[in-house]
């Protein structure tokens, strides 16, 4: 007998539901267990309940300053709600703690492409590079800053390097496309005072 897909969500989302009831537990009976709400949270992030994930992460910052992983988590949490202002705040003490957190440096770049400022992504850009060469995901989001950079050369070589490496063209093809639409904002648009 096989068993459906949907038989294995629903065995996999009660599974989840009884570890969440066990974190749970455990925060209530020691409301210092960092090691819980580290888990808890992050069982939220893949439940795709952000608010709960960043709520628990910043419980495991107020407890350990120093935990690098509490502070790059809050900033998928933040990243998932759309903030990517706070998002920078947590990559940027994520890499001040673990110098070489890839994804870290990634996503920081992302949130600088998400407000649109591929100069500030950049510089992180390169550091990931630096960190691991074949990051199709630093090739991917290189390509789309220089999208919105305007340079077509550079985002040419870096989309087809992305692809080289494994990261869906498609995809990328349609990052591209919205990065070029998008492109840098012209100070008219940051001018409010008309």
């Amino acid at each position: 007998m096989t068993t459906e897909p949907h038989d294995e969500q629903t065995e996999a989302m009660a599974q989840l539901e009884t570890m969440m009831d066990e974190l749970t537990k455990a925060i209530e009976a020691d409301p210092d267990d960092a090691d819980a709400y580290h888990r808890r949270g992050v069982a939220y992030g893949q439940m795709v309940e952000p608010q709960e994930a960043l709520r628990d992460f910043t419980q495991v910052i107020r407890l350990r300053p120093e935990n690098a992983e509490a502070h790059y988590n809050r900033g998928m949490a933040h990243t998932s709600l759309h903030q990517p202002l706070q998002a920078i705040d947590d990559y940027t003490e994520t890499v001040r703690l673990d110098p070489k957190h890839l994804d870290a440096y990634n996503n920081r770049a992302a949130s600088y492409i998400e407000l649109r400022q591929p100069e500030q992504a950049m510089p992180d850009l390169e550091h990931a590079l630096t960190i691991d060469a074949n990051s199709a995901s630093a090739y991917a989001l290189r390509a789309m800053a220089n999208a919105l950079l305007g340079d077509e050369d550079q985002t040419t070589k870096d989309s087809e390097r992305a692809a080289s490496l494994g990261f869906d063209t498609a995809a990328l093809e349609y990052l591209v496309m919205r990065s070029k639409q998008q492109g840098t904002p012209n100070m008219s648009e940051n001018d409010s005072r008309n």
